[in-house]
């Protein structure tokens, strides 16, 4: 799977947990670029429930607040063009 770069040599692929102060986060791999971050965290924020995301591009970390299913947020991200591990 291609990230929003087209390029296929990207691995996008990420772990989840939840967040000290609450929330979920997920380690993103293969973000390259401040367009990968906005496409990361548009997406996350369309799910239903989400309070607040925001994606860190020097960690390749997002967090994720609000009452979202996890299994909602893998979906949003995958369909940006991403993967999540599980």
């Amino acid at each position: 799977m291609s990230g929003c770069c087209g390029d296929s040599a990207h691995e996008h692929q990420s772990h989840g947990g939840a967040h000290p102060g609450g929330g979920i986060v997920l380690q993103i791999e293969g973000m390259t670029c401040s367009h990968c971050q906005m496409r990361v965290e548009k997406a996350l924020k369309s799910v239903p429930g989400v309070e607040s995301a925001h994606v860190d591009l020097a960690k390749k970390q997002a967090v994720v607040t609000g009452i979202a299913d996890r299994s909602a947020l893998v979906t949003a991200v995958e369909e940006a063009g991403y993967s999540v591990a599980a």
